[in-house]
């Protein structure tokens, strides 16, 4: 897992920074643009990867993937597109 490789060369007050879409859940809000095309990436990533392997996570859905990965993720900032960068630090 690539992520692993990534704690296993982090300094431990290092941090990670990940570029992705993130899924709104439940009750969040789900803004315009941001949302619509965040839904056409995960059916792209479903048609081309399969159910298994392709879709877009959720903030939790990136907490338990960094978690299992020796990370803890430490905040989702928005930008002005419809992506987010995701920040973790070494646990």
């Amino acid at each position: 897992m690539p992520l692993r490789n990534c704690r296993k060369a982090i300094a431990d007050n290092g941090k990670v920074l990940l570029i992705e879409w993130v899924m709104p859940a439940g009750n969040e809000p789900r803004e315009g643009f941001r949302f619509w095309d965040t839904v056409a990436r995960d059916l792209l990533m479903l048609s081309i990867l399969g159910r298994r392997n392709g879709r877009v996570r959720t903030g939790s859905g990136f907490r338990d993937l960094l978690a299992a990965a020796g990370f803890e993720m430490t905040a989702i900032v928005s930008t002005r597109g419809s992506v987010n960068v995701i920040e973790a630090k070494p646990v």
